[in-house]
C-alpha cells in the first residue's frame, strides 16, 4: 500500500506539474478546441482528489444539517449528482475490464472496492497536487519493483516501509469520522445515505490501517534482519 501510494502521489503531482508548464501554451496554439479540450481534462483530472476532501468534510455535516433543520427532502435535488458521479466513475472502470477481456459479472464485482479505494486515496494524491500547485519540489521516490520471469512475478523480499508519514493517522481519524456518520445516518433512518457513507468509510479505513500496519510491519522486520555486530576479538593493527 505505501508504495501504491507513493507511485500514485508522484503521478498526481507530475500531472498538475505539466499541466502548469504546458497547458498555457496549448490553449494558446492552433489546435483544434477538441484537442485542447482532452488535453485540459486529460492533465487537470487529478484536481479532483481536492474536490473529493472537500467532499468528505462536508458530506456528513450537510447530512446532519439537513436533518435537523427538516430540510432532508431536497437531498432529492442532489441525488442525480450523486448518481451520475457514480456512474460516471463505473463505466470507466467496466470499460477498462471490457478492453481487458472480462465479461459479465467478471466487469462489475469489484466495483465498489475500485471505488472505495480512489476515495481512500484522496488525501495523499489531494496532498500531492497541492504540492505542485504550491511549487513544492519533492525527490523521486522509487518505488519497489517486483520484476517477471516468464509468467511467474518475483516477489520482493525486503520490506516497503516508504518515508514516514501522519497521513495514515488523518486517513484513520476521515474513517472514524464516517463511522460517527454512519452511526447517525442509520440512527436517523437517513437510509439513502448509508451506501455512500460505507464506501468513504471502507475506502479511508482500507488505505489507513493497510498503511500504517504495513509501516509497523516493515520497521519490525527490518530490525529483526538487522545482523548483531559483535566486537572483534582481533586488536587493531597499526597502520605502518
Amino acid at each position: 500500500m505505501n508504495a501504491f501510494k507513493s507511485q500514485q502521489h508522484r503521478w498526481a503531482k507530475g500531472s498538475i506539474q505539466t499541466a502548469k508548464k504546458l497547458l498555457p501554451t496549448i490553449l494558446k496554439s492552433d489546435l483544434p478546441l477538441v484537442v485542447k479540450r482532452e488535453a485540459f481534462f486529460h492533465l487537470t483530472n487529478n484536481m479532483a482528489y481536492l474536490l473529493m476532501v472537500l467532499l468528505s468534510v462536508l458530506m456528513p455535516i450537510s447530512m446532519v444539517v439537513r436533518f435537523q433543520h427538516g430540510l432532508y427532502g431536497t437531498l432529492f435535488l442532489d441525488l442525480p449528482f450523486f448518481l451520475t458521479a457514480t456512474a460516471s466513475v463505473c463505466f470507466f472502470y467496466v470499460a477498462a475490464q471490457r478492453e481487458r477481456g472480462a465479461k459479465g459479472w467478471e466487469r462489475v464485482k469489484y466495483l465498489p472496492f475500485l471505488m472505495s479505494l480512489g476515495i481512500g486515496m484522496a488525501i495523499s494524491n489531494a496532498k500531492a497536487v497541492a504540492e505542485a500547485l504550491l511549487n513544492q519540489q519533492s525527490g523521486f521516490a522509487r518505488t519497489p519493483k517486483t520484476g517477471a520471469e516468464g509468467k511467474k512475478a518475483v516477489t520482493v523480499k525486503k520490506a516497503y516501509r516508504g518515508s514516514k508519514s501522519l497521513l495514515p493517522y488523518v486517513e484513520l481519524l476521515f474513517a472514524a469520522y464516517f463511522t460517527g456518520a454512519l452511526w447517525f445516518a442509520i440512527d436517523a433512518r437517513i437510509y439513502t445515505s448509508v451506501p455512500f457513507i460505507v464506501l468513504f468509510l471502507a475506502g479511508f479505513l482500507y488505505v489507513g490501517s493497510s498503511s500504517l500496519l504495513q509501516g509497523l510491519s516493515g520497521r519490525m522486520k527490518l530490525v529483526e534482519s538487522s545482523p548483531a555486530v559483535e566486537p572483534s576479538e582481533e586488536q587493531p593493527r597499526r597502520a605502518a
